[in-house]
């Protein structure tokens, strides 16, 4: 028969908060003190009898009500609920026990990233982040609540504010209005799709070796890809006929080879996509970071840019892959297509990571974050490169300049048997020969973005002992 007891007869022994109060009334339910159906004391009893505040103990009601344990009725209290005895006996707790686990979850550890003997490109080193900076950026977007509303069709307008001064600073881009996706991917897709419904099916003119996930995207939308053999200087616009197309370029640090387009191609590039009515895709992945050589202006701050050039950018390599947060600053004709196909394919950020970035960004964090990452990336390169001087003398190295990685030319090799014979020997790093479609070139694409300085030497020597193996066989 169901019963209450007295606020005295639960004996609870010593509890501290809220935590420690439900954990008392599961123990009291499992030893038979509380049966299935008892109502239980007034909260405003129960906090005389433990010493703690009501707030504190409408708190584990609360907990206790989420996991099953209790339920409240209205006119009647809160009463143990059907079968808590039975789930109590079981070991059932409202979280995991005190150490963090539980004896029916699995120990989840915690994630450490990619090895620091991982070279592949396209991860930066998250370690650089101010955690505290973070985490206080995280707090403040999570301060403000949910809002119910799809991030797509209302973008983080702190984010949004945030990015339009942290691109007037850092790129010279005066008043960008960014629209904002989950991947510099998805900003390509839908500049693609924008294009092709006002012009039908183009062109799409890129470099090669170059980003395959451009390639892949036109490739979705039926375009004729046009391949062009990298060049120190950049695209060359003389190659690029006369009929509307798209070209896709990344001018700060062509991947993978990383050149830097000259500043008479970066014009001559916007004067041919303005005659003949084109669209320049400029994806600025890794712009923020450069060693020694002076800023070159993004294409889209050049004379006749604005109709036609879009830009696309990342935090990806600026901070971390983990948000999944990227931009684009579309051409005023093209917009209302790009935010259409947002509203279709749904691929916005997702509020919270915007929302945070967005406060990283205009706290002044971000800004010291790249002054950080740029000394500590210009030091791990530079051990790169003078370690791969003086254990591979001879070997060609490109796009030192800047970004997070580089790239060691290995003419007459198999690049992909180096990269299996260095991975044998704990090394993983990508060929050259892998990022091109039409024009193969050997070599090896590496990120020194989490490279240790020993890590430097040791990696030198077994690429030159591979070299070495290689040219003996």
């Amino acid at each position: 028969m169901a019963r209450t007891p007295s606020p005295g007869s639960l004996v609870l022994g010593q509890v501290s908060g809220a935590a420690d109060l439900a954990d008392g009334v599961i123990d009291l339910i499992a030893t038979g003190a509380l049966a299935d159906g008892d109502r239980l004391p007034s909260t405003r009893a129960l906090a005389e009898q433990a010493g703690l505040s009501r707030g504190t103990v409408v708190r584990a009601f609360d907990e206790l009500a989420a996991a099953g344990f209790v339920a409240a009725e209205h006119g009647s209290g809160t009463r143990v609920s059907p079968g808590a005895a039975q789930a109590a006996r079981a070991g059932a707790r409202t979280r995991g026990g005190g150490d963090g686990t539980s004896s029916s979850s699995p120990v989840v550890e915690p994630r450490v990233g990619r090895s620091p003997r991982d070279l592949r490109p396209g991860i930066p080193d998250a370690s650089l982040v101010d955690e505290r900076a973070w985490r206080a950026a995280v707090r403040a977007a999570a301060a403000e609540g949910l809002a119910g509303l799809n991030p797509w069709e209302e973008p983080s307008p702190t984010l949004r504010s945030a990015l339009g001064a942290h691109l007037r600073r850092h790129r010279g881009i005066a008043e960008a209005d960014p629209l904002l996706f989950d991947s510099s991917r998805s900003a390509i897709a839908a500049l693609c799709a924008a294009f092709v419904a006002g012009n039908g099916p183009v062109s799409f003119h890129m470099e090669d070796p170059g980003y395959r996930g451009a390639r892949l995207m036109a490739h979705e939308y039926g375009l004729r890809v046009r391949f062009h053999l990298a060049d120190r200087d950049g695209l060359d616009p003389a190659r690029l006929g006369d009929a509307p197309a798209i070209v896709f370029t990344t001018p700060a640090h062509q991947f993978p080879l990383g050149h830097r387009m000259s500043v008479d191609r970066r014009v001559a590039l916007v004067d041919w996509a303005r005659r003949t009515g084109s669209l320049v895709i400029e994806d600025d992945y890794d712009g923020e970071f450069r060693y020694g050589v002076a800023p070159l202006p993004a294409l889209a701050t050049l004379p006749g840019a604005a109709g036609h050039v879009a830009y696309v950018g990342t935090s990806s390599k600026s901070v971390a892959p983990d948000l999944r947060v990227a931009w684009c600053l579309a051409p005023v004709a093209l917009r209302r297509e790009v935010e259409k196909w947002l509203a279709v394919h749904r691929r916005g950020p997702s509020s919270l990571p915007a929302d945070a970035l967005g406060e990283f960004m205009a706290s002044g964090a971000m800004d010291r974050h790249l002054a950080r990452a740029a000394r500590v990336y210009s030091d791990r390169r530079s051990r790169l490169v003078a370690a791969l001087a003086r254990e591979c003398p001879g070997l060609e190295v490109t796009g030192v300049e800047a970004g997070l990685h580089l790239c060691v030319l290995l003419p007459g090799c198999d690049d992909d048997e180096v990269v299996r014979a260095l991975e044998r020997s704990g090394w993983r790093t990508r060929s050259l020969s892998s990022q091109a479609s039409r024009h193969a070139v050997s070599g090896l694409v590496l990120s020194y973005a989490r490279l240790r300085a020993r890590d430097a030497r040791e990696f030198a020597a077994a690429l030159r002992t591979v070299l070495t193996a290689g040219d003996s066989g």
